[in-house]
């Protein structure tokens, strides 16, 4: 279907009505206007006669400028016949002519062959207007009838002059009467010339309206044109558009309403941006927490699996074979050493989740971290001269801290545990600690192999182990089951401290703050 714009459809349909009221008038007045034009004529006539009537009655011959002004503003000649004598006339020189006009030096040509001619094929002479003729019989002192007065008489149209007159009796008794009359000129004619007239006007009107209907149309649209580019915008999700005109109508209303619907759309959809970022978040920790929860039960699986197949091949070595002692305390060395394993495994998952549900309570007091790191010394001392590795402290002469001493105690034991698994025969461990504001930032530094960095923000988690080569490149002495660190970062947490690692040139250093006092 052809789009046709609102300009295009306004200019048109002023066009068609334009056009349409022109060609309604033009035929109102070629049927209606005769008619129209004649009663209007009577009713003039009619009026004019008796208020002249009235106050000829009232005042006589008195009044007659009265009676030159109503002539006047009706194109009238008023004539007053009373008792047979003419009393007044609307003529410049006051007088009524009957018969034919003679005026001095008058001389009379006729057209040869264009005479007008009766029936009968005689010459016709010019018929008198009727209201001449009423005047003559007026002077001449005959009577009126009925038929004669308070009728309109319209002059025949074969007339070669026409004329409408009225004859109204003022005083019948006295033969006193107003005669008024008004040349009628050709209506036929006239309504031609109006007919002509209105098509004229029509044709200026039409260009009048088409340019204006464009300007009108242009000033209409523009605002128009300007929401519908704001609702494109809304419907490609762009809320940064606004109506910004202060009409008072009904199209500066729409643009509030459309700035108001564009509000709460971008409110709405803020909103839902918003919730559905949360749900992503929360979704993605959920599929974390089920990732864990898989990995941690594969974990403890893949943890409790080697224990307990030693304990079970051992325990049936005992059972069914013929060992010799030396055999036999070798594998219960070997049950019990696995079984402590697994109960230090149990009791780690047993101290992370307390740690985690925060059921864990710390007891929290002022000790000196310098007589912990000399204790945890004496207990690596063995393992540290196994590995030639060179341990060295660099602490404050005075370093109390304010924490629990036995979780502390635990922290530093991992980090300790893991810098000599990671550090190889001969090389360095260096503890230092340095103090800043209420805060000590300790240090542990182990020369060896360094974490890959996509690893770094990982061996936080519980039962996270780092890639393999880095653990077949160091001969691991304590183990472990990725317990370690997970233990560590949750302590640490419950004392709100902070902690971190990070690669050095030649090794790695693990980090974590305590509070000084």
């Amino acid at each position: 279907m052809m789009k046709i714009s609102l300009r295009k459809k306004t200019c048109f349909f002023l066009a068609a009505f334009t056009i349409l009221s022109a060609l309604l008038l033009m035929l109102a007045i070629g049927i209606g206007f005769k008619t129209f034009y004649l009663e209007y004529r009577k009713d003039t006539l009619i009026s004019m006669s008796k208020d002249i009537g009235r106050m000829y009655h009232e005042a006589g011959t008195d009044n007659a400028e009265q009676f030159d002004r109503l002539s006047q503003q009706n194109s009238s000649v008023i004539y007053i016949v009373d008792n047979q004598h003419l009393v007044y006339s609307s003529m410049p020189n006051r007088k009524a002519v009957l018969g034919r006009p003679s005026f001095k030096g008058q001389q009379e040509f006729t057209a040869p062959g264009l005479k007008r001619l009766n029936p009968d094929g005689e010459e016709q002479p010019m018929k008198e207007p009727r209201h001449v003729t009423i005047m003559r019989k007026l002077f001449n002192g005959e009577a009126l009838s009925q038929d004669e007065t308070n009728e309109i008489y319209i002059d025949g149209r074969d007339d070669h002059m026409r004329f409408i007159s009225y004859i109204y009796p003022v005083d019948e008794d006295r033969n006193s009467y107003v005669i008024v009359s008004q040349p009628l000129e050709p209506l036929e004619a006239t309504v031609v010339v109006v007919q002509n007239f209105v098509a004229l006007c029509g044709i200026i009107w039409l260009f009048v309206a088409i340019i204006g209907s464009i300007l009108f149309t242009n000033a209409l649209t523009k605002p128009l044109i300007h929401l519908k580019k704001l609702s494109v915008a809304m419907a490609h999700l762009d809320f940064s558009h606004k109506w910004m005109n202060t009409r008072n109508d009904e199209i500066g209303e729409l643009g509030q309403s459309l700035n108001n619907l564009s509000d709460q759309l971008n409110t709405a959809l803020t909103e839902l941006k918003q919730a559905n970022s949360e749900l992503e978040i929360q979704l993605k920790k959920a599929n974390e927490v089920e990732k864990m929860r898989k990995e941690f039960i594969s974990a403890v699986s893949h943890e409790l699996k080697t224990p307990l197949a030693l304990i079970q091949g051992y325990a049936e070595g005992l059972d069914s074979l013929d060992v010799d002692e030396s055999t036999r305390q070798h594998y219960c060395k070997v049950i019990h050493s696995e079984t402590m394993k697994m109960d230090h495994l149990v009791k780690d998952l047993l101290n992370l989740s307390r740690l985690e549900t925060g059921t864990f309570r710390i007891d929290m007091t002022e000790f000196d971290f310098r007589a912990l790191v000399e204790e945890a010394h004496c207990r690596f001392e063995g393992v540290l001269r196994e590995k030639e590795i060179q341990f060295s402290c660099c602490l404050p002469e005075e370093m109390v801290v304010y924490a629990d001493p036995e979780r502390i105690d635990t922290v530093l034991s991992n980090f300790l545990s893991n810098a000599i698994d990671y550090t190889e025969n001969g090389r360095r461990i260096i503890l230092s600690a340095v103090r800043s504001g209420d805060r000590y930032t300790i240090s542990i530094y182990n020369q060896g192999i360094q974490i890959p960095e996509q690893d770094l923000s990982r061996v936080w988690e519980p039962f996270y182990k780092v890639d393999a080569a880095r653990t077949r490149k160091s001969q691991r002495i304590f183990g472990g089951h990725g317990l370690g660190l997970g233990i560590v970062a949750a302590l640490l947490k419950l004392h709100h401290e902070t902690y971190g690692v990070y690669n050095e040139p030649d090794g790695v250093t693990f980090w974590f703050t305590l509070k000084a006092c």
